[in-house]
């Protein structure tokens, strides 16, 4: 008599299979239940606009309007110059639109431009972009310091940008020009295809190192330094990089939670341990330079020995000072240089400029002549606004806030977007915009357009507090270059240049080549 159950090999067999069968089933409930709550959430995310009676552009699931399912950026990128465009055909001033879920508003008329920037800006003062300031101090600088913080920390560095602080940076801009002169020499003796973005760009890395950092690099050396291969990599973004950028775009509140940091740690790292080598030397052996670490270090001397700003923060704003100077100053070089090396007739009004300014100071380029170059200024604003180094200005609202004129409410929470693209080449404000004439920028034709269509370094209380250093080291390496040669675009550039609009600062699918004769 048998006392316990026995089985055969075969009913084993038999009862995993069904085991594994209802397990597959259950997955594939939870799955399929999971696809459903996406969708049903999507679908009632894509009603927001439609309820509240905007006008908006039609999404599709699960992309709502993004043109790109792998955006290269943290914040809305080229797309929106699509959304102006559409919008603005359409008609309207505004117009809502989604990525992915996330609701966004887009601004079409200045009006409501400035109303955002500047009238009404205390419902608008975050920048729409991912900061983890509890977790990432030294990602947190001044450009995406969100709520109370922002204004403290610009009331602070305002004093770094005033005119008194650009006349002593000035000589150390001019003295990088010098290594960029040099490499062109070289490259108009020996008739060598010259890279312009390349080029361009180690000259703003020699200006940041030497401004920001205190650190005379020689990026057009042979040998490629620390700073420029770290520098780089702010520019070029791994695979890593773009998930998690993704993922901080999508879910931002959930990624604070997780703790995680938008930088990168290790060009993170390498920046800060040079920040603080270089403050570490200068305390001990009492040295000083014209640059703006220094201005930093002496915020916190001249404040009777308490920390005006702490280590973080001069760090985060460093590596802040060296991104937006190194890219969005080459960037618009680049572009102006290519546009005077393709009209050479514009080339030269700009040389002539140069060259009388300098006659009026002993042949040099000084301070006070580079603000006396008023074509130079048109030709660098005349390029930002077909290549506006910086595609996309966004706002998150703070509070609600009920558009002007309108029953339409923006509430707490949503971004807001505008296309400097797009306002810079809408026919309405610049007819033929894909000429290039520095003359809309003279002061006759700036006084018949609205402000708010040129805003590259943005406006407001927000806009871009180094701008003026922007500008200035654009006009000299401009002015240092025009006055030594003859740029005319090399046969080996693949024309028309057409624009990479997936990241947020822009630039060229095709790589730009010019031709340098010395004068």
């Amino acid at each position: 008599m048998r006392t316990s159950a026995s089985y055969s090999p075969v009913c084993f067999s038999a009862m995993a299979v069904v085991s594994t069968g209802f397990i597959i089933f259950d997955l594939c409930l939870i799955v399929g239940a999971a696809f459903l709550a996406v969708l049903i959430y999507f679908k009632h995310s894509y009603r927001y606009w439609k309820v509240k009676r905007v006008p908006y552009l039609e999404p599709t699931f699960p992309l709502g309007n993004d043109e790109y399912f792998f955006t290269k950026s943290a914040t809305f990128a080229g797309e929106a110059k699509s959304w102006y465009d559409q919008l603005k055909a359409g008609g309207h001033k505004f117009g809502g639109v989604w990525s992915f879920s996330r609701k966004a508003l887009v601004l079409v008329d200045p009006d409501y431009i400035r109303d955002v920037l500047t009238q009404d800006f205390h419902h608008f003062a975050n920048r729409d972009i991912f900061v983890n300031e509890k977790f990432d101090p030294e990602g947190s600088h001044l450009f995406n310091v969100r709520n109370a913080h922002w204004k403290p920390l610009r009331q602070k560095l305002t004093p770094t940008f005033t005119s008194g602080k650009m006349r002593m940076m000035f000589e150390s801009v001019m003295r990088c020009c010098d290594h960029l002169v040099d490499h062109l020499k070289e490259c108009a003796e020996t008739g060598e295809n010259i890279d312009s973005r390349e080029t361009l760009s180690c000259f703003t890395t020699d200006v940041i190192g030497s401004v920001a950092f205190g650190v005379d690099c020689n990026s057009f050396s042979k040998e490629e330094s620390d700073f420029r291969k770290y520098g780089k990599l702010f520019f070029r973004p791994n695979l890593l990089d773009y998930i998690r950028l993704l993922f901080l775009k999508s879910f931002p509140d959930l990624a604070r939670k997780l703790r995680l940091k938008l930088g990168n740690t290790r060009r993170t790292k390498f920046f800060s341990d040079m920040v603080k080598q270089t403050i570490d030397h200068r305390t001990q052996f009492k040295v000083t330079r014209p640059d703006f670490l220094q201005l930093l270090i002496n915020m916190n001397l001249e404040n009777d020995g308490k920390e005006t700003l702490s280590f973080d923060q001069i760090v985060a704003n460093t590596i802040l000072f060296f991104v937006a100077g190194f890219d969005t100053s080459s960037t618009a070089m680049n572009f102006a240089l290519f546009e005077l090396a393709r009209n050479p007739d514009l080339q030269e009004k700009a040389r002539q400029e140069v060259l009388q300014v300098m006659a009026r100071n002993d042949g040099k380029i000084t301070y006070p002549g580079l603000q006396e170059m008023t074509y130079v200024k048109q030709v660098l604003d005349e390029s930002m606004r077909m290549y506006p180094p910086g595609l996309t200005l966004s706002r998150v609202c703070t509070k609600d806030y009920k558009l002007r004129n309108t029953d339409i409410v923006i509430e707490k929470g949503t971004s807001v977007v505008i296309s400097t693209l797009g306002l810079g080449r809408d026919p309405e404000y610049f007819p033929d915009p894909q000429r290039f004439d520095p003359d809309r920028f003279s002061a006759e034709e700036k006084a018949k357009r609205h402000p708010y269509v040129h805003i590259p370094f943005g406006e407001g209380p927000r806009n871009c507090i180094g701008l003026r250093f922007g500008v200035m080291q654009s006009k000299i390496g401009l002015a240092r270059v025009l006055s030594n040669f003859r740029l005319t675009v090399s046969p080996k550039t693949k024309l028309p240049i057409t624009l990479d609009k997936k990241l947020f600062m822009l630039k060229a699918n095709e790589t730009i080549y010019w031709k340098a004769e010395k004068l």
